[in-house]
């Protein structure tokens, strides 16, 4: 059982409590199966219309032009989910007679099966790959959509002068915080030009699990673009005094809970993106920051309406998923696009015409 697990590791940082309860190998929430959709815990764009993939295929298009249409552009693909995005991408590109190798990285079994069952038509074209060390290197796009707010956190908290982490205490079946040390001096650097301003027990998240991930990945991409797609903020909104008990949440049927220890393994935990940290990975190991912008005029920019055209009927349960796509009531002012590459030229991409937003990361 997950609690006799963390009650053997116990104390632990948080970021150790969330990486167990999402991915432990056995009794994780990952590990048990996506709970995407109406019968779920929450649902993400591609879930909602196949429409969101395929106009992000037009963005990957423009991609493998301005690179000189290499004859060995490949995609890839981490937090793949059930396979959906990679499904919607690939039935796009072969409308337009384009037949790239796809490649997923994904660590858990039961996750790779279900992906395997929804790529069936695709499965000459798809290769897994358990983490990106096993990633051969390769020229072409990676995607991430809704991975890096899964990426476990550190929890602070201002105690009068100072900052102190959350520590996860499991004794006898039961949960409960303490605060101490914190656990590396990454964590104070992060928020210590906001800090001051913080009120008494403001609590908020540093994500540091980011660092190791580009690190590997700037290895592996020759030339090409990383295509994020998350909520998050900048970081001067992320540690605004006003959001005084940070973005952490549960997700459990649809529903937002707030306390994470209510069900370790059978809820969601997720934190917002820290969008200046992406940028400042990039520039650390090598990569352009091209690109930033919500979804919606993301989106917009790059023809969605004509592609509900191309792939359905327009009917209005069509026109209803647009507007799920695209209102700020749904996912279209939470949810940012950033681009990043290595070895494009310095031009507008197509998805940024109507707003790139890259100054506010800096």
């Amino acid at each position: 059982m997950l609690l006799e697990i963390l009650e053997a590791e116990s104390p632990m940082p948080f970021a150790r409590y969330m990486e167990l309860c999402l991915y432990h190998e056995r009794y994780g929430y990952y590990a048990r199966g996506p709970k995407l959709g109406r019968e779920g815990d929450y649902f993400t764009a591609p879930t909602v219309h196949r429409v969101f993939g395929a106009t992000l295929a037009v963005q990957i298009l423009e991609i493998y032009e301005l690179l000189g249409s290499p004859p060995d552009f490949v995609l890839v693909e981490a937090g793949a989910g059930e396979g959906y995005l990679a499904h919607d991408i690939l039935s796009y590109l072969e409308k337009k007679a384009q037949a790239w190798p796809y490649y997923i990285v994904e660590p858990l079994p039961n996750l790779q099966a279900l992906q395997e069952e929804t790529l069936k038509p695709f499965a000459g074209q798809v290769r897994w790959f358990q983490n990106l060390c096993e990633l051969p290197p390769f020229s072409g796009v990676f995607i991430s959509n809704e991975l890096f707010d899964s990426f476990p956190v550190h929890l602070v908290e201002k105690t009068g002068e100072d900052l102190r982490e959350v520590y996860v205490r499991v004794e006898g079946g039961q949960i409960r915080e303490e605060l101490d040390a914190l656990t590396q001096p990454e964590v104070l650097k992060r928020v210590l030009p906001y800090a001051l301003s913080w009120p008494e027990g403001y609590r908020t998240e540093v994500c540091l699990a980011l660092e190791g991930f580009y690190k590997e990945l700037s290895k592996k991409l020759v030339r090409g673009a990383l295509i994020t797609l998350d909520y998050g903020y900048p970081r001067g909104d992320y540690y605004h005094p006003e959001r005084s008990r940070g973005t952490l949440l549960a997700y459990y049927r649809h529903r937002p809970v707030e306390n994470p220890y209510l069900r370790p393994g059978h809820q969601d935990l997720t934190a917002h993106v820290d969008f200046t940290a992406l940028r400042e990975l990039a520039e650390k190991y090598g990569l352009l920051n091209l690109g930033f912008t919500q979804q919606a005029p993301f989106l917009v920019s790059l023809g969605i309406e004509r592609v509900l055209e191309e792939v359905s009927e327009n009917t209005f349960r069509d026109r209803e998923a647009l507007k799920l796509l695209l209102l700020p009531e749904g996912l279209g002012s939470s949810h940012w696009v950033l681009i990043q590459g290595r070895g494009l030229p310095e031009t507008a991409l197509r998805g940024f015409r109507l707003s790139n937003r890259l100054h506010l990361l800096y």
